[in-house]
């Protein structure tokens, strides 16, 4: 199954690029090693660029959860708990499940989710193309806004993360 993890990613960008509209993409290019741009997608201290607690392991079906500082939903939760790991390629690709978030309890509470596909692209030693897929809506009012939602949420990530590990450098 491993083998055709690339093959998958490949069909979602190229889905993307074709404009299928079903497909959410951002892009950012961020000054900053591809292994710390990597770190901070994938470990806990890497995501404090964007969640002060998280609870990730990169493995199979593993967690890929982001606690926000929200006040909890009616169930108690505070982000992107559920959210797993689907597939990876070290320095390259991550793919995770991704839940809704308290302002779409429709879908929260019925456990939707899509999936999120990020590419790590070495544009030159200390420069790093990151591009974010977002894929599986259906159709109907909660996934419209579901969408909206997450059109300014991923662009606040991207924007974030840039600003982070440029900071550093």
């Amino acid at each position: 199954m491993r083998h055709l993890i690339p093959v998958f990613a490949l069909l979602i960008g190229q889905a993307a690029i074709a404009g299928d509209e079903r497909i959410m993409f951002k892009t950012v290019d961020v000054e900053a090693p591809i292994d710390t741009v990597w770190d901070a997608w994938t470990t806990e201290e890497g995501l404090t660029f964007i969640s002060s607690r998280s609870n990730v392991e990169l493995r199979s079906g593993g967690p890929y959860e982001w606690f926000l500082d929200l006040e909890p939903d009616s169930n108690g939760r505070r982000g992107g708990e559920g959210s797993r790991v689907l597939a990876w390629v070290p320095l390259r690709m991550l793919a995770f499940s991704w839940t809704f978030p308290p302002d779409v309890p429709e879908l929260r509470d019925a456990g939707e989710t899509t999936q999120v596909v990020v590419f790590f692209d070495e544009v030159n030693a200390g420069k790093v193309r990151v591009r974010l897929f977002k894929h599986g809506w259906q159709d109907g009012e909660a996934w419209r806004r579901g969408w909206d939602y997450f059109d300014r949420a991923w662009s606040i990530v991207l924007e974030r993360l840039k600003a982070e590990l440029e900071a550093r450098e």
